[in-house]
């Protein structure tokens, strides 16, 4: 009856970490951004050409990144180069 004892307090302890432990959810957006989040984006998926930029056809598959190209492309080129991306990426407001 000892050991019986022994392994239900060893079931119930391990039990009891897998009951604490928990993800934590991402954070819910509460309001539409007024600037492209960059963080979460595929660009690989986005680039369907695959010549390393984003034209602003291929970043119509973001409507957010779509939405924010004019002011993301530094150069007026019609592109968004990977400098561009990280330009935006490390300006730290908005997800970026």
């Amino acid at each position: 009856m000892n050991a019986l004892i022994k392994v239900t307090a060893l079931a119930a302890v391990l039990a009891a970490g897998a009951a604490f432990a928990q993800q934590t959810p991402p954070p819910a957006s509460s309001s539409p951004s007024t600037s492209a989040d960059t963080s979460s984006m595929d660009y690989s998926k986005l680039d369907t050409n695959g010549d390393g930029v984003i034209s602003k056809d291929e970043a119509k598959g973001d409507a957010n990144l779509s939405s924010q190209f004019s002011t993301l492309d530094t150069d007026h080129d019609g592109k968004l180069s990977s400098s561009e991306l990280a330009k935006a990426k490390s300006k730290g407001s908005s997800g970026y």
